[in-house]
């Protein structure tokens, strides 16, 4: 009977581990990074100027180089020159540097 329990108890502590651990994953859905390639607008969070870009185009002097967007359900980007969609976005983080 002993070792019902502890066999019963493992697998109660097994599946609570493993339930916690699925609502405790954070999806970040469709996370792209754009690169400012204009001037015009400076401020990171603004979206006008953001440019898809498959390589790294980052050089280390400057205000704000690229920025990562989760772009939510528009479609990912897959051709450079691509611009950052001005609907259903939304600002994670910026990149210091200037586009290159």
């Amino acid at each position: 009977m002993n070792n019902i329990k502890k066999a019963a108890l493992g697998i109660l502590v097994a599946g609570l581990a493993f339930g916690f651990s699925a609502f405790t994953t954070i999806r970040r859905g469709n996370v792209e990074t754009y690169y400012k390639t204009s001037t015009i607008y400076p401020l990171p969070t603004d979206p006008r100027g953001y440019f898809y870009y498959s390589g790294d185009r980052c050089e280390p002097v400057g205000v704000v180089c690229s920025a990562q967007w989760n772009i939510g359900t528009n479609p990912l980007p897959t051709i450079d020159g691509t611009p950052l969609p001005s609907t259903g976005i939304a600002f994670l983080s910026a990149i210091n540097g200037h586009f290159e």
